[in-house]
């Protein structure tokens, strides 16, 4: 059955482990206790320990409340990807239950209305994906220790609360079709991304003790709360947005400084889009953005004000109805300039004078919008650009030298950068799965 190969599979990402010997005939001390029938059910309800992976599978005798009431601890993974037939239980509850050492993944229970993991604190990762009519999982609010990811996909939730976590690799949000906020209050790194797309549009964001991300990618939200947030070392976009206002008080800069040690480079910058209600955006902070600096289709902004901006490693585009844009501090564009504005009275005499001085690389070009350059779509091509860049701009390629701008990504912990490559198996495996 291609779901039980599937199930082995997933079992190999959460951590083999080989059978361990038993003291009993309990099947709470098998390496993988699945669950299959009724019969197997009640049984695993005796568990308070589990010292392997939890999988449930289908079956049609199994009651609409699926509970757990004894169990505290699972060495291995909690799972349940059911592909072959929609599992009916509507509730799935295990009041007791603290820690999960590896992941609690459960996708494609069509029935499922809720979750109820209370004192559940610390897992390696949770994945709620495919779950259409869930409407409640506590323990997304307790978790207080994720390793790796913070994953909710196509549920019914409302709310996604959490005052506890302070780390995660992937914090993705995807398809919640009745999402209305979105806050992990406690969260201060995520060293892959936090990403918001496809939700209920109009979700408030609010991330208040985020520090560092490598990339952050919101779609639909109508508010944004981000006043720590010093370092975003991937891209920053906010695109088909309700948000009247982007502030980034402490933001410094956007986008990995080039190492040759990290293939990590084919990013999009700062990108802000398709964002009617917009009306002010507030960078005080920001000196660098690597790669593209993109405004486009926010028909209510009105003025645009980078008053410490000193590089973009690639190009600037900025279109719409804007009366003012100020750049007072900046040095180098490394691509081309690119506005389109056909406002009566807006004048282009100030910013041609980027041109005039050599600050500007490629071409200027404003009323008139130029459409900017695709970049190179290999780590090859991206790294010849951005090499060509540095050569140009007179500016380090490594990392460490004396003359490396102090603007440069503070990339952290080495818990955030072996994570990152960590991620991108994750998302390899994610594609499978």
């Amino acid at each position: 059955m291609v779901s039980n190969i599937l199930f082995l599979a997933a079992f190999s990402l959460s951590g083999f482990r080989p059978a361990q010997s038993q003291s009993t005939p309990s099947i709470c001390d098998n390496s993988t206790l699945l669950i299959d029938s009724l019969q197997v059910l009640e049984e695993a309800q005796e568990c308070t320990t589990v010292a392997g992976d939890i999988v449930i599978q289908y079956a049609s005798d199994y009651p609409a409340t699926m509970e757990f009431p004894n169990l505290e601890s699972v060495d291995g993974s909690f799972l349940s990807i059911n592909f072959d037939e929609d599992i009916s239980v509507t509730r799935l509850s295990a009041p007791k239950l603290t820690t999960v050492a590896a992941d609690v993944y459960i996708s494609r229970w069509v029935k499922l209305t809720t979750i109820n993991m209370p004192v559940l604190t610390t897992i390696n990762r949770v994945r709620l994906n495919n779950l259409p009519s869930l409407t409640s999982a506590n323990f997304l609010a307790t978790l207080e220790t994720i390793e790796n990811n913070y994953e909710v996909t196509n549920t019914s939730l409302k709310e996604i609360k959490n005052d506890k976590l302070k780390f995660a690799i992937f914090v993705e949000i995807f398809d919640n079709r009745e999402l209305e906020k979105f806050e992990l209050t406690a969260l201060t790194n995520a060293s892959y991304n936090v990403a918001l797309r496809r939700n209920k549009p109009g979700v408030e964001v609010s991330l208040p003790a985020l520090q560092e991300v490598f990339y952050f990618d919101l779609q639909r939200i109508s508010s944004l709360e981000i006043p720590e947030l010093e370092q975003v070392i991937g891209h920053f976009l906010v695109n088909e947005s309700t948000v009247t206002t982007v502030e980034a008080p402490k933001l410094q800069s956007v986008g990995l400084w080039y190492d040759p040690s990290i293939s990590i480079t084919n990013n999009k910058g700062l990108v802000i889009l398709n964002s009617g209600s917009l009306a002010s955006l507030s960078f005080p902070a920001l000196e660098a953005v690597q790669l593209d600096l993109l405004i486009r289709n926010n028909s209510e902004l009105r003025d645009i004000s980078f008053p410490m901006l000193k590089r973009v490693t690639g190009n600037i585009g900025l279109e719409g109805t804007f009366e003012s844009v100020s750049f007072p501090e900046l040095e180098k564009v490394g691509g081309i300039f690119s506005v389109g504005n056909d406002e009566s009275g807006f004048s282009c005499s100030d910013l041609q004078g980027f041109k005039s001085n050599g600050t500007i690389r490629g071409d200027f070009s404003c009323p008139q919008y130029e459409e900017l350059p695709a970049r190179g779509s290999s780590i090859g091509e991206s790294k010849e650009e951005i090499e060509d860049w540095l050569k140009w701009s007179g500016q380090p390629s490594q990392p460490g030298q004396p003359d490396k701008p102090n603007h440069g990504a503070r990339l952290g912990s080495l818990r955030s950068m072996s994570a990152v490559v960590f991620s991108i198996a994750i998302s390899v495996v994610s594609l499978v799965l």
